[in-house]
């Protein structure tokens, strides 16, 4: 479960996104990687990621009350993405640039008395620009996920899912929780790929641990004419990093990530080469624009329901 759950959810599946109705920008940095004694792995990456809220549905931004008892919400969102990844050695620089690119709908119903439900429907790829000319590939996911939301200080959530990844069929739970451990401090957990503990000072600035699976995984072509070309690779990476998140005015945040990457292998496509590597740091640099919008973000205390109606 912990290999198939990562193929299919460690690059995108992240329940804080669904919070935030924004555009965010960023660029990771991968410190050199020993492969051996005399060759480095190294990687950069770049990422922007589109979060809208499509439809509003019973319920007035300016007005809606999440402690009220008969509190309810419903909301469409509609979520892109989209990074590429530079992968190269010290020895032979000549690895292809890694795509990937994602549309993804998920639609929101939120009650005190019923609980929430999301619904997910994503359609992603993961190529290299030969890839795509050759044996495009799109993977498919979905979800319905229940939050149990009556106590508002521990929100557990459950769910089914069912994912295609490099034509590989997958069905899985999804199972977390959210809790708040102090009027400042909360903990998230999705297993078996993501947890984060967060501590809020002054509601202007955010400290946080995290743990994440992370990597791509283009290359697995069956049968296509990709097989051949050992210029793409897989990556898988365990992430650990500590986190600091500023506000800088109502709308604009900006984070700040110093991790550990580990447990690291790479693979090669023709020949089914694969190699672990050594552990290594990197740094990640994000920026965000909340359009404020967003009902969870009212409804999870995260922070204060933003004014205005949605247009």
């Amino acid at each position: 479960m912990f290999g198939i759950a990562a193929k299919c959810f460690a690059q995108s599946f992240n329940v804080k996104r669904i919070f935030n109705s924004g555009a965010t920008g960023g660029v990771e940095l991968l410190s050199p990687s020993s492969v051996n004694d005399s060759t480095n792995f190294q990687l950069n990456k770049h990422k922007v990621q589109f979060v809208k809220v499509l439809r509003t549905k019973e319920v007035d931004l300016e007005k809606f009350d999440r402690d009220a008892k008969d509190a309810k919400a419903n909301q469409l969102f509609l979520i892109s993405k989209f990074s590429f990844a530079k992968p190269s050695v010290s020895t032979q620089n000549y690895f292809e640039t890694i795509y990937n690119g994602e549309l993804e709908l998920v639609y929101l119903t939120l009650s005190r008395r019923r609980g929430a439900w999301l619904h997910s429907v994503n359609v992603s790829a993961t190529e290299s620009e030969e890839s795509f000319q050759n044996s495009f590939t799109p993977n498919f996911r979905a979800y319905s996920v229940y939050a149990h939301v009556k106590n508002l200080n521990f929100i557990p959530f459950l769910g089914p899912a069912i994912g295609v990844n490099q034509g590989r069929f997958f069905v899985i739970p999804v199972l977390g929780f959210w809790t708040k451990l102090s009027s400042q401090l909360t903990a998230e957990i999705i297993a078996p790929v993501h947890a984060k503990l967060k501590y809020n000072l002054a509601d202007k600035v955010e400290f946080e641990l995290g743990s994440a699976l992370n990597g791509f995984q283009p290359v697995y072509r069956e049968g296509s004419n990709f097989i051949g070309n050992d210029r793409t690779i897989n990556l898988r990476q365990l992430k650990n990093h500590i986190g600091i998140g500023t506000v800088l005015s109502k709308h604009y945040k900006i984070k700040v990530e110093f991790g550990h990457a580990s447990f690291q292998k790479i693979r090669t496509m023709s020949d089914e080469f694969s190699q672990d590597i050594s552990s290594s740091f990197y740094f990640n640099l994000s920026f965000n624009y909340n359009f404020g919008n967003s009902i969870l973000y009212s409804f999870f205390n995260e922070e204060k329901a933003a004014k205005g109606k949605n247009k």
